[in-house]
């Protein structure tokens, strides 16, 4: 048997990474917990930038991702996560959008389409629109991704749900 992958995790300060620890746990991997000012450990091969709030200007951005963004390591942006790697790459900071939940409630449902060739649609072998749970204050619009990024998923209203 071989051994877990390393995967480097920060959160947006003041959350918890539990739920991300555990989610990197049930891929059979072993997370390295760092906080946001922390370079990127050289013993990981990839690095999940996550957290619920949405990417906001007083932000910094994460030290380690910045990094790994020039070493070409694999980076999954999710929530703040996702926010922060389209900053790094050139894109704009998130707006506030409506009816999408709030990250302290149950996910509200809404339907999303599966935009076809993207990776969410890819790892599922599908395109197309479905019902997701889902919980953001914040969102991008097509026009706001950085160049280089492909958005994969996106609600009725237009808003980068992958």
């Amino acid at each position: 048997m071989s051994n877990p992958a390393r995967v480097a995790l920060v959160v947006r300060p003041g959350e918890n990474p539990q739920p991300f620890v555990d989610a990197i746990a049930h891929g059979a991997g072993e997370s390295v917990v760092i906080e946001s000012d922390t370079e990127l450990p050289s013993d990981v091969g990839g690095l999940m930038v996550a957290g619920e709030a949405g990417f906001l200007s007083s932000d910094s951005l994460p030290v380690a991702l910045a990094q790994a963004i020039d070493a070409g390591f694999p980076v999954l942006g999710i929530g703040w996560g996702m926010h922060a790697l389209n900053i790094a790459l050139g894109g704009e900071h998130p707006i506030a959008v409506e009816g999408h939940g709030d990250p302290s409630e149950d996910p509200t449902k809404h339907t999303s389409f599966m935009a076809p060739g993207g990776k969410v649609g890819y790892t599922i072998a599908g395109s197309g629109w479905v019902t997701i749970p889902s919980a953001h204050t914040h969102g991008l619009l097509p026009a706001q991704v950085a160049d280089g990024l492909l958005s994969s998923m996106y609600a009725e209203d237009q808003v980068v749900e992958a």
